[in-house]
């Protein structure tokens, strides 16, 4: 089975994840991907502007799938479980969707303020510092990064509106749990 696991930064994918691969599961990030091109390429990630810059580039000459191109390769025959994290875009789900069977996609939601508290704690190196910058990225998150407004249609949030179940993340890691556990039981019911 392949769960792919999308929502807005901060929204608790990460979490589960992990709670995931505590069930077994294989995880496949594309930011991982992402990042591991960065450093190929030798790019700061705290440089907004060259990876902005690095990310237009490799989609306009690798196809706006590049990253689940990527990730469909990572999947290898003796993973009976996997999750693929991170998808940001219709192009994205599209290439996994047509190269994968047996995939369902959770949405992880919770609110813009919650999800800003959590980007401050986790700090990762590409994570906003402050609320005009983070407000700048949601706005762009939710078109998927595509350069165009018009764009719109095929972002994150497009993918989390056709996901097959929706978990809230408000709460504690262990309400997360709690929800994961409920979606796991309808997936399996579904199957």
């Amino acid at each position: 089975m392949i769960l792919v696991v999308v929502g807005l930064p901060g929204s608790g994918k990460s979490t589960v994840a992990e709670l995931l691969t505590e069930r077994g599961f294989d995880v496949i990030e594309l930011g991982d991907i992402w990042r591991e091109l960065l450093k190929k390429a030798k790019l700061p990630m705290k440089d907004p502007i060259a990876t902005r810059e690095f990310t237009k580039r490799l989609r306009e000459t690798k196809g706006k799938d590049v990253y689940a191109r990527y990730a469909v390769k990572k999947i290898k025959k003796s993973m009976r479980h996997v999750v693929i994290m991170g998808v940001r875009s219709t192009y994205e789900m599209d290439y996994i969707r047509k190269r994968l069977k047996d995939i369902r996609v959770i949405s992880v939601l919770s609110p813009f303020e919650t999800r800003f508290r959590r980007l401050k704690k986790r700090a990762k190196p590409e994570d906003p510092l402050t609320r005009k910058v983070f407000e700048w990225l949601n706005t762009r998150e939710k078109r998927g990064f595509m350069s165009d407004k018009r764009e719109e249609k095929h972002g994150v949030v497009v993918v989390m509106n056709q996901a097959d179940y929706a978990i809230s993340n408000v709460g504690t890691t262990k309400d997360l749990k709690k929800n994961l556990d409920t979606v796991l039981s309808r997936i399996g019911k579904d199957l």
